[in-house]
């Protein structure tokens, strides 16, 4: 049995590397407005919108701006892996661990980078388009920034474990309450010093597979 038998996984930075957040990049690809961006952030973080609010306002933004699927996944083919990334995944499954992507990024960003691969629970932002391709809407994650540990418990709830039996591995300053809900936190090319602070140790960037030695034996 591996000491951790669940391993959750951030997306932007910590799988995929070539933008700090996907909505951010999207955003500046179709030149959406600014202020209304900017608005929307801030009330979402002064407590005046919910999170489903804030997911609707950069969807309809987008929209606004012409986003199509075709064009977002010309972008996102430009992202690279994190080198090391599908030998990381492939090694925990080796050792018969199971894998969950917890993230406040899209999925069509997973599926673009990492095609065929193959992920236990996937918790992340969901886009629809119509039948032109058009992006059209979505689904928003109930599972990002401060509910990131909501998120955690919810999977070790489906996988029948105790948080204390999952790892987590992010980056930024929205995986700090998946650090603290998860019995160990793995901080990867770290870019948020909450982040550092709440994770049981930080791996500097380069290659996923640092984290290795850390999520299968516990230490290194």
């Amino acid at each position: 049995m591996p000491r951790y038998p669940l391993v959750c996984f951030d997306l932007d930075g910590t799988l995929v590397s070539g933008m700090t957040y996907v909505w951010t990049a999207m955003h500046k690809r179709f030149g959406t407005d600014a202020v209304a961006r900017r608005e929307a952030k801030e009330a979402f973080f002064a407590g005046r919108i919910a999170y489903e609010d804030w997911f609707d306002n950069d969807i309809e933004l987008l929209r606004a701006a012409g986003a199509t699927r075709a064009l977002l996944l010309d972008l996102f083919r430009g992202m690279p892996l994190v080198p090391g990334s599908r030998e990381t995944l492939a090694a925990l499954r080796a050792a018969g661990v199971r894998i969950a992507v917890l993230s406040g990024s899209v999925d069509l960003l997973l599926e673009t980078a990492l095609p065929g691969e193959r992920f236990d629970h996937v918790l992340i932002n969901r886009l629809r388009f119509d039948a032109e391709g058009r992006l059209a809407g979505g689904s928003a994650t109930p599972f990002d920034l401060d509910r990131k540990g909501e998120g955690i418990r919810e999977l070790c709830r489906r996988e029948g474990i105790g948080e204390d039996r999952c790892a987590f591995v992010g980056d930024n300053e929205n995986d700090v309450s998946a650090a603290h809900a998860a019995g160990f936190s793995v901080a990867f090319d770290c870019k948020s010093e909450r982040l550092a602070r709440a994770s049981s140790v930080v791996v500097p960037g380069g290659d996923l597979r640092a984290v290795l030695p850390y999520v299968l034996d516990g230490g290194a």
